[in-house]
């Protein structure tokens, strides 16, 4: 299969590096033919959506399907382009990819994403519930959850050991979200965050390090920490918090869960419905369901003897990359893209695929969730 995507970067190797690397390595291993790469962002913003597309469609001539990645930018109406896209001679399929969280009354999936879903051929998401339901609703079909995972290329490199006598209890990464609209997706958020923070700050003082914008003048605040070293941070803590999730429909989860595992320190987080069947609970993370069970959690786990923490977090390292890297990602979006193509050429449905990231202990129960609107 020749494959074309139109990357959400300015700069593919730069801003997409895992999922670049990713589809380059299955055309190295002979599972693509081809990869072709467009940063969308970058041409359309120095020569125009119409350049844009004039170049996608010019490149999806030699193209069996076309992947439109994190396709949620703010831009015009897409549809009449995709349409021709999708008409050309050689009918390339067109598959979309979500990345960011939705809320489910405000800051809903944008007009772009929906119109992309209605006319591709499936849809990569990152969480389902209420998202996959607005999908539908737009006419989405084959809607397939497709977890964000850790990034193989900036985050994988062999660490230096967790220090045996850390430096801080528990840390959190991540910004203070100011919102003031009572009605908005953010606010409920942006305040269980601020408790979040003011109750472990309160439990532990300075030995809870705090990292991340707009926290001036909290006595834990340590400043903010650059994205690619996020790992240095996490491996001076015994635990590592994952904070509140910035969306609640079922499955998500953002990419900081697996990069925060992949330091090898333990890593507790908020429960949201369905990340239990990704990551095991008291194996890969933690999982509380409340502020209340989220102190227990950390005192439980500060409690246990550094040695078996490092053990533990060690191996759900391992499993992290073995499993859930965005190398890992492109491998299961390529095998579904691959089904559908093969499918469509025998003039046949294609069955629904397994989604092998998934936990066999919920197996059933997992797929019909992480699956919506399939028609084959």
């Amino acid at each position: 299969m020749r494959l074309l995507v139109l990357y959400q970067a300015r700069d593919a190797t730069a801003d997409q590096p895992g999922y670049y690397d990713g589809f380059e390595r299955l055309t190295a291993e002979g599972q693509l033919q081809a990869h072709a790469a467009i940063p969308y962002r970058v041409v359309a913003e120095e020569r125009g959506w119409q350049a844009l597309w004039d170049d996608a469609e010019s490149a999806a001539r030699d193209a069996d399907a076309v992947l439109l990645q994190f396709f949620h930018s703010p831009m015009p109406d897409p549809g009449e382009r995709i349409l021709r896209i999708r008409n050309l001679p050689n009918h390339p399929l067109i598959f979309a990819s979500l990345g960011d969280p939705y809320g489910r009354w405000s800051h809903r999936v944008p007009r772009s994403f929906r119109v992309a879903s209605r006319l591709a051929e499936a849809s990569f998401l990152s969480g389902m519930g209420y998202v996959a339901r607005q999908l539908l609703r737009s006419g989405g079909r084959n809607l397939v959850l497709m977890p964000l995972g850790c990034c193989q290329v900036r985050f994988s490199s062999a660490p230096a050991e967790p220090a045996s006598n850390p430096e801080f209890d528990a840390c959190f990464v991540g910004s203070r979200i100011s919102c003031r609209n009572p009605f908005s997706h953010f606010y409920p958020v942006s305040r269980r965050r601020a408790e979040f923070v003011a109750a472990f700050t309160k439990r532990y003082g300075r030995r809870f390090g705090l990292f991340g914008h707009g926290w001036e003048g909290n006595p834990a605040w340590q400043g903010a920490v650059p994205y690619l070293s996020q790992l240095d941070v996490y491996r001076r803590s015994a635990v590592v918090l994952g904070g509140m999730p910035n969306a609640l429909h079922d499955y998500y989860a953002s990419d900081r869960p697996f990069i925060a595992i992949a330091s090898g320190v333990p890593l507790l987080d908020y429960w949201v419905r369905g990340v239990d069947r990704i990551l095991e609970p008291a194996h890969d993370w933690w999982l509380a369901r409340d502020l209340k069970q989220m102190l227990g959690l950390c005192d439980r786990l500060l409690e246990m003897p550094s040695g078996e923490r490092l053990r533990i977090g060690a191996a759900a390292r391992e499993r992290v990359l073995a499993h859930h890297t965005q190398y890992h990602r492109c491998e299961a979006m390529v095998e579904i893209m691959k089904s559908l193509l093969r499918a469509r050429r025998e003039g046949r449905l294609a069955p629904p695929p397994e989604l092998n990231f998934l936990g066999r202990s919920h197996e059933s129960e997992s797929v019909s969730e992480a699956i919506a609107g399939w028609r084959g």
